[in-house]
């Protein structure tokens, strides 16, 4: 009862308006976990001034990536000049732990390498690279040993030390 009134309150308790919002809360970033798993994204890591090479787009089939399977990389990019070769590519792959990003090595190969030639990764890549929007595919074995989770990926394409590309890749979710 209220003391200036003889009606009861109707208003809620605050513990249970509390538990109310801790509920929604807890059901929100749930939601939010499980759609993140759903996309991946890219974005250049350049400035406008050197970039020669630029991905407009990227597939990735399947996404997220079963183990194991061969996974199919579809990328779309716009070369600003010829490029004669070779093109070195340095990946830095990062894996989440704990809401982290974890460097990992470069093991046999594999991981956050550094390639003496772009082209060695594509059967549709040769040189020279004439200028304009170029489609390469570029299969991956994901085999059993790859770790499940959730990873990210900068690319830097340089020619002669200095920088002509470079993209990053978030999200991409091994299962």
């Amino acid at each position: 009862m209220n003391k200036f009134s003889s009606k009861p309150n109707t208003y809620p308790k605050r513990s249970s308006l509390k538990n109310t919002m801790l509920s929604i809360f807890f059901i929100f970033v749930i939601a939010s976990i499980i759609a993140q798993g759903q996309t991946y994204s890219h974005s250049s890591c350049s400035s406008a001034s050197s970039i020669a090479i630029n991905l407009h787009g990227l597939k990735i089939d399947p996404h997220p990536m079963t183990r194991p399977s061969v996974v199919s990389f579809a990328l779309n990019v716009s070369v600003a000049t010829v490029q004669t070769g070779p093109i070195k590519t340095q990946f830095t792959l990062k894996k989440e732990v704990l809401f982290f990003p974890v460097t990992v090595p470069c093991t046999d190969g594999v991981g956050s390498c550094t390639y003496d030639d772009w082209c060695e990764f594509s059967k549709s890549c040769s040189y020279p690279l004439p200028a304009g929007v170029q489609l390469f595919n570029m299969p991956m074995n994901v085999t059993s040993s790859v770790p499940t989770g959730k990873y990210s990926v900068e690319i830097r394409f340089t020619v002669g030390g200095t920088l002509i590309g470079c993209v990053t890749m978030k999200d991409i979710e091994v299962k």
